[in-house]
């Protein structure tokens, strides 16, 4: 039966086990289902990122859906709590986004390339609304937070810069946005194409691929590249390093997703491995915004030696820190193989 948007769901030939997502994309319009009305729902089962269960029978098409419904689940989900653009919300708004464009990016064999491109500037342009506005909650979080912590003699400055660092938060937010209409703007985004839904005659075989072997193919090419990348990454060369954290994310997101495919307990380590390099990529990350926004905040000049002396600390740390945990990663056994 036809869709609304006059797209059918995709039956691949085989027999597949039919999913609670796949029930929810394939049900037209106002049909009665197990899950909400919203063509992209799912039940709240999935509604947290590591309770995605794919199994070994699905194919591509179908896992493609699953994915993209657990990852919208769980933005959903977020949307019905979530407070006013709170630094949480910010936080779990832009993870949530990222994930879904890691699903394009991971599913790029199967979906149609100028479409698929459009799709993700269309997501991240929803999240970089809010770009600014984490980089002074992160600032707040950790940096200062971090000072206070360490140095409680010098608590009058720091609620100084609390205030001055707040305003400019406030500042960065997007004007007349809002958590919720984003999220709305995601759903929009995604319902609006079919693609996602059906494929296209040339990507039929793809789409009907087992989604195991597919995976197992795209998490050892991706686990190839990144090895390569960490054994010669200078992380002074800026370029080079805003390289690495993308093919960094570009591995774990998928390999998080895709993990109920094969051995969770050897997942477990790898991604272990992967997670503690990414988050000391995202430290030195942090470390180095908190340096631009040092300046950009009127403050005494003593105040700015005490944050920056601390800044440039947490830069070192980290790039002290990177070389083991890149030498852990490079020695992780990959799950996916037999």
């Amino acid at each position: 039966m036809a869709r609304g948007d006059g797209t059918r769901p995709f039956r691949p030939k085989c027999n597949l086990r039919r999913s609670t997502a796949m029930t929810a994309l394939s049900a037209p319009p106002g049909a009665k289902a197990r899950v909400t009305s919203k063509r992209w729902s799912m039940d709240a089962a999935l509604r947290k990122a590591g309770a995605l269960q794919l199994t070994p029978d699905l194919a591509v098409g179908d896992g493609l859906q699953e994915m993209l419904a657990g990852a919208l689940g769980a933005l959903q989900g977020q949307g019905a709590s979530a407070r006013a653009s709170s630094r949480e919300s910010v936080h779990r708004l832009r993870v949530g986004v990222r994930r879904l464009r890691s699903i394009l990016s991971a599913f790029s064999d199967a979906l149609p390339e100028g479409e698929r491109h459009a799709l993700g500037d269309r997501l991240r342009a929803v999240a970089q609304r809010f770009g600014r506005a984490r980089e002074w909650d992160v600032f707040l979080a950790h940096l200062v937070a971090g000072v206070r912590k360490t140095m409680p003699e010098d608590e009058e400055a720091l609620i100084a810069v609390e205030r001055l660092a707040g305003e400019a938060r406030r500042q960065a937010l997007p004007p007349g946005d809002s958590i919720k209409t984003s999220l709305v703007a995601i759903e929009a985004a995604i319902d609006e194409a079919p693609w996602l839904r059906r494929p296209a005659p040339t990507l039929a075989p793809c789409w009907e691929t087992p989604l195991p072997d597919y995976a197992a193919a795209l998490l050892a090419r991706r686990h190839r590249q990144l090895r390569k990348r960490v054994k010669r990454i200078e992380l002074t060369d800026q370029a080079a390093f805003h390289s690495l954290r993308v093919r960094v994310k570009k591995l774990r997101y998928p390999a998080e997703l895709l993990k109920s495919l094969f051995d969770e307990e050897g997942a477990a380590d790898y991604l272990d491995r992967l997670v503690q390099m990414q988050d000391a990529l995202g430290a030195l990350n942090d470390a180095f915004a908190a340096r631009r926004l040092i300046g950009e905040l009127s403050l005494p000049v003593p105040t700015q030696r005490l944050l920056a002396g601390w800044g440039a600390r947490d830069i070192e740390t980290c790039r002290e820190r990177f070389p083991g945990r890149g030498r852990a990663f490079r020695h992780a056994e990959p799950f996916w193989v037999a």
